[in-house]
């Protein structure tokens, strides 16, 4: 299959570092589409951002929908790829697309019948805010499916060992979003400001682009195969290692609608600093997510060639570049919340709210880093199912720790409780794979 590398030679830290770094920026372009919409809307006040805020947890809810799919199908083309059976990584790709569009067909369905009931759980008491909210979801749920299988397209090339190409074709949906952002929102000549809807339309022809650049690229790597039948047994265990990261995602997403609904009590200020905030956290969880796609790839090839002596040199020299990079953004997080936060919003209210935000979130970070990179290991040697037993439980926690802390510290409990969880789930996590790595069959001899 063209452009496939193989990770299981060579240097351990240089090949890390070379499938990372395109990992970590097409992450940052990714979530740079948000970032942009959020920078232009926030110029026209609290209640869009607050709005998109609203209607973005159940676009994100359908990305988590779909970690059943892209996941396993990035571990068994790893697994498959490590073993040298490029055929077998063919099938699990083509399953891969089929299962994608069903999911985001029918989730779109029940967003599309549902939507009033979905935003006005949230009591936001706002009914231009509502109706804002109402038309953002309408219109991404239009572009849900390319999102998707871009997502798809993305993990299936990064578990090739070929980071470079996604972060090359995401750049150009940027590049269009950025252009398109002001443009659709503001107005310019005969188009005429759309405001939020604008920003939605944007994302949408961004990822519409992305799409058609991705299937060229399918067909210019000979991706698909023509004579490969769908086989029932490659989905059942694409989905079997999906499942327990996708309940994991779907609960937190869920978890987190249900702190959004204690948020609201302060108003919808406090949501638009909630989803200003998680924008600005991403910066670290989408760096680190890079990593974490990398470990993935990186372990799913050696784990299918067995050579398990480097998934635990691997693993050691991620653990300290995350550690790294944790500590780093921390202290950036907590020394200048508010040059951070202004760049989004400017009312005083806002920001004192923000800067109260990042400097909580900001001592979990280092946490958070080490949460996610782990993740990755753990999904590379297929046990998908570990992460999720941790993460739910200690993500359900924030419920009553937001509740009682907001008794005594008011909004800031909120945040508190957040942060909270985020510590002690990258400790656990960092334990119980280093007692996974002591469980491991003993290596031959370490490759590097």
């Amino acid at each position: 299959m063209k452009g496939t590398r193989n990770l299981t030679e060579g240097p351990i830290t240089p090949t890390l570092v070379k499938l990372t770094l395109p990992i970590i920026a097409t992450n940052f372009i990714s979530t740079t589409y948000g970032l942009v919409d959020m920078i232009w809307v926030g110029k026209l006040g609290s209640d869009p951002v607050a709005a998109i805020g609203t209607a973005s947890f159940f676009v994100n809810l359908a990305v988590a929908l779909s970690t059943m799919i892209t996941i396993g199908t990035g571990i068994k083309v790893a697994h498959s790829i490590g073993e040298g059976r490029e055929d077998q990584a063919k099938v699990y790709i083509k399953n891969g697309f089929l299962m994608s569009v069903v999911l985001s067909v029918l989730y779109m369905v029940i967003i599309f019948t549902f939507k009033n009931g979905l935003i006005g759980f949230f009591g936001l008491g706002n009914d231009n805010v509502e109706s804002m909210a109402i038309q953002f979801l309408l219109i991404s749920m239009i572009g849900i499916s390319f999102s998707i299988i871009n997502t798809l397209f993305s993990t299936i090339i990064n578990s090739l060992g070929n980071s470079k190409r996604p972060f090359k074709i995401f750049t150009i949906g940027f590049l269009i979003n950025m252009l398109l952002d002001p443009i659709l929102i503001f107005g310019l000549g005969p188009i005429p400001a759309m405001e939020v809807k604008g920003a939605a339309f944007a994302t949408l022809a961004a990822n519409m682009f992305v799409t058609v650049l991705f299937v060229f690229e399918a067909k210019n790597t000979h991706l698909f195969a023509k004579n490969i039948s769908y086989k029932w047994k490659e989905m059942r265990e694409v989905i079997s290692l999906g499942i327990p990261i996708t309940i994991q995602r779907v609960t937190f997403t869920v978890i987190s609608i249900i702190i959004a609904k204690i948020i609201v009590n302060w108003g919808p200020e406090a949501i638009a600093v909630q989803k200003v905030g998680i924008q600005i956290e991403s910066i670290s969880y989408m760096t680190i997510g890079g990593l974490q796609g990398a470990i993935a790839a990186f372990f799913g090839q050696n784990y299918g060639a067995r050579k398990l002596g480097r998934i635990k040199e691997g693993y050691h020299r991620a653990l300290l570049l995350t550690m790294t990079f944790g500590v780093f953004i921390s202290f950036i997080f907590i020394l200048f919340p508010k040059p951070l936060f202004s760049l989004f919003l400017t009312d005083s209210t806002s920001l004192e709210l923000g800067a109260d935000y990042m400097r909580i979130i900001g001592y979990s970070q280092l946490f958070m880093c080490l949460e996610l990179m782990t993740v990755g290991a753990f999904n590379g040697i297929g046990k998908t199912h570990i992460p999720p037993i941790f993460s739910i439980a200690l993500t359900a926690l924030r419920i009553p720790m937001a509740i009682v802390l907001s008794w005594h510290f008011g909004l800031n409990g909120v945040w508190m409780s957040i942060a909270l969880s985020s510590v002690l789930k990258g400790v656990i996590l960092v334990v119980w794979f280093n007692m996974t790595l002591r469980n491991l069959n003993k290596p031959v001899a370490l490759n590097t």
